[in-house]
């Protein structure tokens, strides 16, 4: 995200007394800042008799006011905003929203008179998680501000189960880990640790409480997934290092709790082919994290959504497209491991493990396929439609 303005000017009236809320792990001065920094401002400037906001994380040079008095527009702010910080790379910014772009004489006026000039730009708001932007001088701005920074957390791309059910109880769990101080990376392995309980329990196949464990924390996993990123986000605490962990704990993960299924199961009914089965769903996996990661590595990043995916063309209409967007949404991790959990839980741990080695396998042709695309896009000689990330 780049922001149309590289500098602000901070207004610090005598009326902005909240910088220090702490506000769902950070003050709401550290939260200014570093929106700020992470929206790509480079230079501030503060105004005003009020106090100060101050963040050692944030990559900001600090300038007096007069250096910003030209002709370039500077985004000006009150001290004490919570924002969306996507609204720094618009062009006009709503006349509701507590931020302005201003330039010339109407620069120096707020620079002049800074507690008139935050009066001026108004208290803002905060009725969603989308381009919002509000002064916070009360408990009751609090609570809307704190509100809107957890819908912003919400995902387009969310699955079925995310929208309706995970992400409900991971926005209502993440404000009490922020609490902890710990960072979101120790969180990673606590989760990554649940799931590996899970795939234990699965093996003990032949106690039925073993396989409703199985279900419950194989599903509490796939929930609490969420709550690391989360903390990334309202902390900023970005890390390739946190994606890579999020990535191998989610693989870790699934891996070992459908290998967990098939000796479970091989234990239980004897069946020895169950471990050569399991074995076979197992190197599958691998392989296609393999692919994956390898790519990751050559990109430079820990995210797997950085890939590009060369595979799925362009959304079929009709029957055929509604058939395809069904098997998308059931495919999704979530939705997937939530019929999974169900299915354990109901003490059908075989069936379970059966779609998950079933599902595996388009899973890794997918991948192969996608990668063998992606090496032959990057020996084509460049030309103007050969644009994707490689």
């Amino acid at each position: 995200m780049s922001s149309i303005c590289q500098s602000a000017l901070i207004l610090c009236p005598k009326s902005a007394n909240e910088g220090t809320r702490q506000l769902l792990g950070l003050s709401v001065g550290e939260r200014l800042l570093l929106a700020l920094s992470f929206a790509g401002v480079k230079r501030v400037a503060f105004v005003g008799e009020g106090e100060r906001p101050s963040c050692d994380r944030a990559n900001l040079k600090i300038v007096k006011a007069n250096e910003l008095t030209t002709e370039d527009e500077h985004i000006v702010l009150a001290s004490n905003v919570v924002f969306d910080r996507s609204l720094l790379s618009t062009q006009t910014l709503a006349d509701d929203i507590a931020l302005q772009y201003q330039s010339g004489d109407t620069l120096r006026a707020s620079i002049a008179n800074p507690d008139n000039a935050a009066e001026a730009i108004g208290h803002g708001h905060a009725d969603s998680g989308h381009g919002y932007g509000i002064v916070v001088n009360s408990k009751a701005d609090a609570r809307k501000a704190k509100r809107a920074l957890l819908l912003s957390l919400r995902k387009p791309m969310d699955g079925v189960t995310s929208r309706y059910l995970n992400r409900h109880v991971s926005l209502f769990i993440t404000p009490f880990l922020l609490r902890t101080g710990l960072s979101p990376n120790f969180f990673t392995v606590v989760f990554m640790a649940i799931g590996l309980a899970a795939a234990y329990f699965a093996t003990q196949a032949e106690f039925t409480w073993a396989l409703v464990a199985t279900g419950l924390l194989f599903q509490a996993q796939s929930i609490l997934d969420g709550c690391d990123g989360e903390m990334a986000r309202l902390s900023y605490q970005f890390s390739s290092r946190g994606q890579w962990l999020d990535s191998i704990g989610d693989d870790l993960t699934n891996y070992s709790v459908c290998f967990g299924l098939a000796i479970g199961q091989a234990r239980v009914l004897d069946a020895s082919f169950l471990y050569w089965l399991g074995g076979a769903v197992l190197a599958m996996q691998v392989l296609t994290s393999a692919v994956l990661y390898r790519r990751m590595l050559i990109l430079g990043t820990g995210d797997l959504l950085a890939i590009p995916d060369l595979v799925r063309g362009d959304p079929k209409e009709g029957f055929l497209g509604s058939v395809g967007e069904i098997v998308g949404v059931l495919l999704k991790r979530d939705s997937f491991i939530f019929f999974l959990s169900i299915l354990v839980i109901a003490q059908q741990p075989l069936y379970a493990f059966y779609i998950y080695g079933v599902g595996t396998l388009p899973m890794t042709i997918g991948v192969l396929v996608n990668e063998y695309r992606i090496g032959q896009q990057a020996r084509m000689p460049d030309t103007a439609e050969n644009t994707a990330p490689l």
